[in-house]
């Protein structure tokens, strides 16, 4: 066949809508079939500068051979030829050994079949793409006919390579484009920090096709429970050369590969190709991300435009974790806002009810003293039969205890003073379980109390506190029916990063009822006979005019357990930081 009918074929091929690897190799079969020529392989120049070889005709005996190593730039007959950009090219007699490459040492069997060897850049007036490399077998040395032929037919392969890499580019940035506008519709929704970050971790790995992605933020940025989020799975053999990366980012304020890394033993534990790149906003280190892919043949999947990608995106995440915590702490901020002002109206209500009700427990406490004076005095002076007696002694006691609850709404509605001062709260406790056990009732009550080592003084009203101690031991103690264990404990506990002293009364009374435990605090709600409802209310009342909270663990079957969480001033909290 005629080299321009030749030609048109493959110019047909090269325009066709094949993939490219089918195109090339469609090439390299027209070559090996239609012209003197035994091979036909095509070397890539990959992202590493490194030449591959990647396309052969169907027939080739030496691309199994030669597609073993990877040359450099400038080693060997390839590399020369790819490193000058001119052709070059061998009989039989005058080749080189192996092709001038020593790392091909499957080649001494197989050289000695072929008499022509041409080697020719596959380049245009900017790049280079690789090397076109062809054999012939029934020929010594190909003629200039044939050379113009092949540089064409280089030129058109380089045209497919170019385009393809175009191509490839293209996608690439458009998936860079969709990955920040994924990404800043995730920053800019409405959803908690957690889901954020989560979010974010999966879009970079689906992106960047990496085996993992792990967000680390500084401690003192976003107050949340975990500060590293990470999507896949992280190697035992990659979790410390993180922990190193990451550092070494925060140190150097820039992104840091694995490569960088002075420890030679860091690069030889591990197949994964590392990038740590720091999140930073308004000179202020906010945490890392890291991004760990496989190194492939042609190296790790991270490598150049990659590398961009990915402090492109650091930097987009950083903007938008700045927002992020702008918004948390306005949206907290509007919370302890609505909450002032809940508190303000509860308050104002309350004072109000409470002016209303102390006025009520007067009227009404009034005549139950003149009640139970007139009645002792009638009881003293006349002679009365067994059965009116009866009724004196009821009538009595029914004064009592209406006297007796009147007194305890006094003491809930009424705003008492309170008297802070650095009490030792084992102290205070201790008191009180000698005054329990000090009463035969409580003799069936087994009482263990355990201590914190860590807790020297908590500002309190040792009296209030007292009395909200007083009331948890003796709901307990009913809900044992005076038998069972309680088991007190003092610890520190950090709640949003402030300390708390923690006071918890654990019995062995059966549970709370999960229908009635949202009502525990109400006013006036009692499951008792002859109660007030009032004593967990006036405790829990107490408790949040010290600024703490009681906090409630129920187990079924087996008993409750009140934490008291009393704040304490001035304590050191020592955080974890990268």
């Amino acid at each position: 066949m005629h080299p321009i009918d030749i030609l048109g074929k493959i110019i047909a091929i090269s325009h066709s809508n094949l993939e490219i690897a089918s195109r090339i190799n469609a090439i390299l079969n027209i070559i090996t079939q239609d012209m003197p020529f035994d091979e036909a392989i095509v070397y890539t120049l990959d992202t590493d500068k490194k030449l591959t070889c990647r396309y052969k005709n169907d027939k080739s005996v030496l691309f199994p051979l030669l597609n073993e190593y990877r040359s450099h730039i400038g080693e060997g007959i390839v590399g020369s030829v790819a490193q000058k950009r001119i052709p070059q090219g061998f009989t039989f007699k005058d080749v080189p050994p192996r092709l001038g490459c020593l790392f091909y040492p499957d080649l001494d069997g197989y050289i000695q079949k072929y008499r022509a060897f041409h080697f020719i850049p596959i380049s245009d007036d900017s790049y280079l793409y690789g090397v076109l490399f062809i054999c012939a077998s029934s020929m010594e040395r190909l003629n200039k006919p044939h050379n113009a032929f092949l540089s064409m037919v280089a030129r058109e392969i380089g045209g497919i390579l170019r385009s393809n890499q175009l191509l490839i580019s293209s996608k690439k940035r458009i998936s860079e484009l969709a990955t920040l506008s994924e990404l800043g519709r995730v920053l800019a929704s409405s959803s908690i920090p957690q889901d954020i970050l989560n979010s974010i971790t999966f879009i970079i790995a689906k992106a960047l096709n990496a085996a993992f992605v792990t967000v680390r933020l500084s401690h003192s940025f976003l107050k949340i429970d975990s500060q590293r989020f990470t999507y896949g799975e992280i190697g035992s053999e990659s979790k410390e050369i993180i922990k190193k990366l990451e550092m070494e980012v925060k140190n150097q304020e820039k992104t840091v590969s694995l490569k960088d890394l002075d420890t030679e033993g860091y690069r030889n534990t591990t197949s994964t190709s590392l990038y740590s790149a720091p999140l930073t906003s308004k000179g202020r280190f906010l945490g890392t991300v890291t991004i760990g892919g496989p190194i492939t043949q042609s190296g790790s999947v991270m490598e150049g435009n990659g590398r961009y990608l990915i402090e492109t995106i650091a930097n987009y995440i950083s903007s938008g974790l700045e927002n992020t915590l702008l918004t948390t702490k306005l949206k907290d901020v509007l919370k302890e806002l609505n909450s002032a002002q809940e508190r303000l109206v509860e308050q104002e209500t309350f004072r109000n009810l409470g002016e209303m009700t102390a006025n009520i427990a007067h009227e009404i406490k009034n005549p139950l003293v003149i009640i139970g004076g007139f009645t002792k005095r009638l009881a003293r002076k006349t002679r009365l039969d067994l059965t009116e007696n009866r009724y004196i002694e009821i009538i009595l006691k029914e004064v009592a205890r209406l006297e007796a609850i009147l007194d305890e709404v006094l003491n809930y509605v009424k705003e008492s003073p309170m008297v802070i001062k650095d009490s030792k709260i084992s102290d205070f406790i201790d008191e009180l379980v000698f005054l329990f056990t000090s009463d035969s009732a409580w003799e069936k009550i087994e009482i263990t109390r355990e201590y914190a080592n860590n807790i020297s003084f908590v500002p309190c009203d040792d009296q209030q506190i007292k009395q909200v101690l007083i009331n948890i031991l003796m709901n307990a103690y009913d809900a044992m029916q005076g038998s069972g264990k309680i088991v007190i404990q003092t610890g520190l506990k950090i709640i949003n990063d402030r300390p708390f002293a923690s006071i918890s009364i654990s019995d062995t009374g059966g549970g709370i009822d999960p229908a009635i435990i949202d009502n525990i605090f109400n006013p006036f709600f009692t499951t008792k006979d002859g109660g007030t409802g009032l004593g967990l209310a006036i405790s829990n009342k107490i408790v949040l005019n010290h600024g703490g909270y009681i906090q409630i663990h129920n187990l079924i079957g087996k008993g409750a357990t009140f934490i008291v969480h009393l704040p304490i001033k001035n304590t050191t909290i020592r955080e974890e930081r990268i």
